[in-house]
């Protein structure tokens, strides 16, 4: 894919890669309230972020090696 549809799709993976990091972000400083009962869930968060982080940046290589 060339042109204004694959402009188009790295748009979304960044988009999405922005939601992926507000929703992170607020969901770990909700949990952080409940103090040290919280910590397994920020640290589940934190696995979750990473592999969608991977998952985004396969999909760029992808996108990238496509002729």
């Amino acid at each position: 894919m060339q042109g204004p549809q694959s402009d188009e799709a790295l748009a979304g993976l960044d988009t999405y890669e922005q939601m992926l990091n507000t929703f992170a972000e607020q969901a770990k400083t909700y949990w952080r309230m409940w103090g040290p009962i919280g910590e397994p869930m920020i640290s589940g968060i934190d696995a979750w972020v990473e592999m969608q982080r991977a998952q985004l940046q396969w999909m760029r290589q992808f996108r990238a090696n496509r002729p």
